[in-house]
């Protein structure tokens, strides 16, 4: 007999694959559609979602993200809207464009933040980093789908050196949302190399005059992706929405952003948070945080 974990991926495999199908879809979204408001938003996220799913964006715009089932940033989308995925941190982060013109999306996953930044102002430039092929043509697609020529894609990892290296991309039925150059981060699954650049480098070869907004979320290697980019970070002082697990990235975040002068806000559902000390949530539930120094606090308050 098979070893039993084997087995059960076999049948999740299975499951996945027939809930996949279109017809099967279709019919099980509209047998959970009239109960989706009492469901949890981490419990329907996880109901596969075939199709293109369309949201309204603030500005009136709609952004559209094609998924094949896998993506479970498009399902959470699908049933909730802007309340579906990350709430408290797309709030914030819509105020905090306000006042950028470049954006640096790094760990674009499948690319809803830098469709966010793109659709709500034409003129923005976008620059989004993400290393996992999946995850990568994912991105693409979507970009595609949505016609935004103001976003540069960029496949591959963001660290403290230029080259490759080796990711981690987990197992499973959905896109890897967890894939990391971090070996020991979760269950390795299938290792891949994959180039490696600097901040640094990426900026100067660009010839990017200022950068304004950095979202972070690279699973465990925030820290890493800062120590290449300190000269831009000296230079533009840009704001940072970071995802921080906890006990494992708040000392390399402090090594980091202590010496320029940071100041450092959980992002909660009363609003950002001042922390003297960076502390990931021991559940896992409020990841991201905001970094901002006073010039930037200055300029654009948070209140």
């Amino acid at each position: 007999m098979p070893p039993r974990s084997s087995l059960s991926r076999a049948v999740k495999h299975g499951v996945a694959g027939i809930l996949r199908q279109p017809v099967v879809n279709r019919a099980l979204r509209a047998g959970l559609r009239p109960f989706a408001r009492w469901l949890p938003s981490e419990r329907l996220m996880r109901v596969p979602v075939v199709g293109t799913v369309r949201t309204r964006l603030p500005s009136g715009a709609v952004m559209q993200m094609r998924s094949d089932g896998r993506d479970h940033v498009a399902a959470a989308l699908y049933w909730r809207g802007l309340e579906g995925w990350e709430p408290e941190t797309f709030t914030l982060f819509a105020r905090l464009l306000e006042s950028v013109e470049t954006f640096y999306d790094v760990g674009a996953s499948s690319g809803v933040f830098s469709l966010f930044a793109a659709l709500e102002r034409r003129s923005r430039r976008v620059f989004a980093f993400e290393p996992s092929p999946a995850m990568a043509a994912a991105c693409a697609a979507n970009l595609a789908l949505n016609q935004v020529a103001n976003v540069t894609r960029i496949e591959a990892a963001v660290c403290e050196h230029d080259g490759t290296v080796d990711l981690f991309v987990p197992p499973g039925e959905s896109l890897p949302f967890g894939a990391s150059t971090l070996a020991s981060f979760r269950e390795q699954g299938t290792r891949v190399t994959v180039p490696a650049l600097r901040l640094d480098t990426f900026t100067r070869q660009q010839v990017i005059a200022r950068v304004d907004l950095v979202k972070l979320d690279t699973e465990g290697t925030e820290p890493i992706a800062l120590a290449g980019a300190r000269e831009m970070l000296e230079r533009d002082e840009p704001s940072i929405l970071c995802e921080v697990l906890h006990g494992l990235t708040e000392a390399g975040l402090h090594q980091e952003l202590d010496r320029l002068g940071y100041r450092y806000f959980a992002v909660t559902s009363r609003g950002p948070e001042r922390h003297e000390r960076i502390v990931g949530d021991p559940a896992y539930r409020d990841r991201n945080w905001l970094f901002a120094t006073p010039r930037r606090l200055e300029a654009h308050p948070l209140q």
